[in-house]
């Protein structure tokens, strides 16, 4: 190895081990929990009582005042303390806090509990209960993995909260007035939780009745079905003895927020979405961020709130987070939608946020005792595309969508995912159906790869006969490169040879990227490897860590994938007229990757890892004729080729 490799070397391996620290400390690499959900803190019972456990469909009085969220954006009481100290404190006028019951109720599969709360009749949280809360490895309890299985023996499923600062889902507020977009702007609709009465009609079904906004009776009747769905109905009706002007209502309709563990993760994603019926439109971080040109790198030009569409034709809309999403889709399209970020810090993350949207419904004019209803089909569980493109097409709209599979490789995305759930169907595994796909795509691209192979080792072994010309080339016109170039020119066509040709060995590599940002897109969403299991991975959707040293996690796959990305450049042939410290570069650019890929799922790695040894095999196997090989066909400046009818 000369010094200039040496030194390319010492500098990727001391980058791979410090930069990853530093530039999650400085925040430039956003990482994703080791678990999943933002919201999968759940334990095995809803309530406090300890009489109503998942799925028991009693109402429970929790016997306790539970606080009910202070209105952000509703006025503050204010007195004017006395500049005297003798004077006695005015006195604290205390508000009666509503108590607060649950409910809760399995639906039919067994596959969901949901619990609906008194404080906003609506959906406080979600029980997921085929998916576990943990799977894969941790480290915290001497590991080196963690069991999924409590002490009970039940398992703790992932649940999606609605609860803190945070709105039920489906909870109608009333408009308070106009969004404003300035940072730490509140909610356009009142936040404290209205008081509702539940009752319990069947087994599958919840009534919640309030009297809100000067004697408007408020109807919603709940009713579970299978698939991680729940059908809303909401009456409004005018109970005040007076005629009602028209009204606007805000229904929320999904919230998410931010994973409360930080992990070496890359990949992170979470956010909301809408759809007015064309492309599915996410709102992130980064519109509130307000990057310039959408990239953080460009600097922001100042926060902003209170994301607004109001074109009336919202077809649904809801939060997502990495495998999970919360979604609402009323049979009339809602009016308006606004997106609203706010603050839920934990100790361990002071700036914690969280999304939540919501739908307006705009309720028209009301004589005394009529009503007005509207329907919502609520969609609580997995971002599981078959699942949702199903039930897209069975209300006409385009639900999985909030796959979030747009952009220029969505469609690459889709494909991959197809095709692995059709392998796994066929009896692979998820990890088997990663290298199959890899097998058949090299298989596809076979014939191109090959032929660019043999043309670069022609190229390769014409390269020691003319690289004397070039170097001599190079030292005399060294001041003029246009002249080094063309005379250059000369010396490719003197020995016969393409400059242009290597090209072919790049094109494989070139049409193979869209493939692999297909792969990442559609890897970091696929709740089908979210505890996928392969050899000593416990979790294709997560870095394969075994164990860590010093707090540094050791990931073996990147380091599989680094080995023979090594092993694969070193039998690629160098391009002709390469600059040696170019070609030191290349030769351990692997480095690079490593440090870019280290925290990507094993998923993701597995897939490049089996691309390598597939195309080192490839090289092995793609042989050039020996009496072609040391041939060199010399074509002279003027000499003319004779067109196919004998005439010059």
């Amino acid at each position: 190895m000369d010094r200039t490799g040496k030194i390319i070397l010492v500098v990727s391996v001391l980058a791979m081990l410090g930069g990853m620290p530093l530039a999650m400390k400085l925040g430039l690499i956003k990482m994703s929990p080791p678990v999943e959900d933002e919201n999968a803190t759940s334990t095995n019972q809803v309530t406090q009582a300890g009489t109503n456990t998942l799925g028991t469909n009693q109402v429970v009085q929790t016997g306790t005042n539970t606080p009910v969220v202070a209105p952000t954006n509703s006025p503050t009481i204010s007195t004017n303390t006395p500049a005297t100290t003798n004077q006695p404190a005015p006195p604290v006028v205390e508000i009666p806090v509503p108590e607060e019951s649950t409910l809760s109720l399995t639906n039919a599969s067994n596959k969901a509990v949901f619990t609906f709360t008194s404080l906003g009749g609506g959906v406080k949280q979600v029980d997921l209960l085929q998916f576990p809360k943990e799977v894969g490895p941790t480290f915290s309890d001497g590991g080196p993995f963690r069991d999924k299985v409590e002490t009970d023996g039940a398992v703790n499923p992932v649940a999606l909260k609605n609860t803190g600062k945070l709105l039920p889902l489906l909870a109608l507020q009333p408009n308070i007035g106009k969004p404003e977009h300035e940072p730490g702007s509140p909610r356009p609709y009142q936040t404290n939780a209205i008081p509702y009465k539940l009752e319990l009609v069947d087994d599958q079904t919840v009534r919640a009745t309030a009297v809100i906004s000067g004697g408007m009776k408020v109807i919603k009747t709940f009713r579970l079905k299978e698939d991680y769905q729940l059908e809303a109905e909401v009456v409004l009706r005018n109970a005040s003895g007076a005629y009602m002007k028209e009204s606007g209502f805000y229904l929320v309709s999904g919230s998410v927020a931010e994973p409360e563990s930080t992990s070496r993760m890359m990949g992170l994603n979470f956010g909301l979405m809408w759809s007015d019926g064309a492309e599915p439109v996410s709102v992130g971080p980064d519109w509130f961020q307000n990057y310039r040109g959408g990239c953080m790198c460009f600097g922001s030009k100042g926060e902003r709130n209170n994301y607004t569409h109001g074109q009336g034709n919202v077809e649904w809309a809801g939060a997502y987070s990495r495998f999970f999403t919360q979604v609402t889709m009323p049979k009339e399209p809602g009016q308006m939608l606004v997106a609203h970020q706010l603050l839920v810090p934990t100790q361990e993350k002071p700036n914690r946020k969280a999304f939540e949207t919501a739908i307006v419904w705009d309720v028209p004019s009301l004589d005394v005792g009529k009503s007005v209803t509207n329907n919502f089909t609520v969609y609580v569980g997995p971002r599981d595309f078959k699942r949702l493109e199903s039930i897209g097409l069975e209300h006409g709209n385009q639900l999985e969508g909030i796959m979030d599979f747009g952009g220029w490789f969505g469609w690459v995305a889709k494909g991959l995912l197809l095709l692995m759930t059709w392998f796994n169907g066929v009896g692979l595994s998820y990890a088997l159906s990663i290298i199959a796909i890899t097998v058949l795509i090299k298989i596809v691209f076979w014939p191109l790869t090959a032929r660019g192979l043999r043309s670069m080792k022609k190229m390769a072994a014409v390269n020691a006969k003319m690289m004397p010309e070039i170097k001599i080339i190079r030292e005399r016109y060294k001041g003029d490169h246009q002249k080094m170039n063309m005379k250059m020119m000369e010396i490719y066509k003197k020995f016969g040879v393409n400059p242009l040709a290597q090209m072919g060995g790049c094109l494989p590599m070139i049409i193979q990227i869209p493939i692999f940002f297909g792969f990442f897109t559609m890897l970091r969403t696929a709740i089908e490897l979210r505890g996928a299991e392969f050899l000593w991975v416990t979790d294709l959707s997560s870095p394969d860590t075994v164990m860590e040293i010093a707090g540094f996690p050791i990931n073996i796959m990147p380091l599989l994938m680094t080995a023979t990305m090594f092993l694969q450049m070193r039998l690629q042939p160098p391009s002709p007229g390469m600059d040696p410290a170019q070609q030191a570069v290349m030769k351990y650019m692997p480095l690079m990757f490593v440090f870019i890929l280290y925290s990507a799922s094993a998923g993701l790695c597995l897939y490049w890892t089996a691309q390598n040894v597939l195309t080192i095999v490839q090289t092995k196997m793609t042989k050039v004729e020996p009496e072609a090989e040391n041939v060199v066909e010399v074509i002279q400046p003027t000499k003319k080729r004779k067109r196919k009818d004998g005439n010059l």
